[in-house]
This record gives structure tokens, C-alpha cells and sequence, in this order.
């Protein structure tokens, strides 16, 4: 079994495999993901000391775990956090990212919100939001909701400035 302190010191994008939703297509009773229980020790290492974790794990994460909400029915909690750092961190070029595990159904949607991001990002997301909203690549509809999420978010006192 992969030591979690070493496997964040350490991480590369090559290990990802080690944490990514490794499901086996089934779903209730049969459900399996063989990296659930490893990526769990991970993310409860990173509700402890997420400063330690590069953003690239956090973003890996994110993805294995609104992608594991979309299969199983259910969204684990970290998803919030996770999602608060990758934004509040990596910003605008981590949208792409934070669309993708939100779009995983309800629950990864819901979660993925429940956030409190800089007045200053918010301001940078919800711009960036309205730009793609704008642009004919696709998703426009997707990336307009998340501009007013964003926009709803600068309206909230309790910012983390």
C-alpha cells in the first residue's frame, strides 16, 4: 500500500492512475472502484493540510471524485473543498477542470458551489464565465451558469479575501 504523505510530496501527473475513479461499470450492490479506498486516505490527508497538496493532485481529485458522485449516486464531501482550492489556487486556468466535475450530475453540481472563493477571483471567474458564455465554442449555457454562480458568490458577504 502507497504511503499518502509520500505519494502528495511526490506526486506527479504520472501517478494519477493511483487515485483516478477506476470503476468497474456497475452500479448498487456491484459497485467497485478500486481506488476508492486509497484516494479516501488521500482526501482526508487533504482536509488535514491541503496547503502541502500541488495543485495538479488537487485537480486530479476533483476529477476522480465528481466522476465516482456521477456513478455512485452521491457526492463525498470533500468535493466542496476540493473544488474551493482549485479555484481559489489555480484560477482561471483550472475552469476548464472545475466545469467538467460540476457537469457530473446534481450532487458534484451542488457541491462544486458550496464554495467561498477571493473577491478578487470571483470577480476573475465570473469574468472569464461571460466571456465563454459569449464565445461559439460550446458549453455556453454551462459556462453562463457558472457566471452567475460566480457573480452570486461576490454578492455573499463572507468572502476570504
Amino acid at each position: 500500500m502507497l504511503d499518502v504523505k509520500e505519494f502528495v510530496r511526490t506526486y506527479t501527473p504520472e501517478a494519477e492512475s493511483s487515485i483516478s475513479f477506476a470503476w468497474n461499470g456497475k452500479h448498487a450492490t456491484g459497485f467497485v472502484d478500486t481506488n476508492m479506498l486509497f484516494r479516501k486516505e488521500v482526501c482526508d490527508y487533504f482536509e488535514e493540510r491541503n496547503e502541502v497538496f500541488p495543485l495538479p493532485l488537487i485537480a486530479a481529485l476533483y476529477k476522480a471524485e465528481t466522476l465516482f458522485a456521477k456513478e455512485a449516486w452521491g457526492v463525498n464531501a470533500v468535493v466542496s473543498r476540493l473544488a474551493q482550492e482549485l479555484l481559489e489556487r489555480g484560477g482561471v486556468e483550472y475552469l476548464g477542470i472545475y466545469l467538467e466535475g460540476a457537469r457530473c450530475g446534481m450532487d458534484a453540481f451542488m457541491a462544486s458551489g458550496n464554495i467561498a472563493l477571493s473577491k478578487q477571483r470571483c470577480q476573475e471567474l465570473a469574468h472569464q464565465c461571460q466571456a465563454n458564455a459569449t464565445a461559439k465554442g460550446g458549453n455556453e449555457k454551462q459556462w453562463a451558469l457558472l457566471a452567475d454562480r460566480f457573480s452570486f458568490l461576490l454578492s455573499k458577504p463572507e468572502h476570504h479575501d
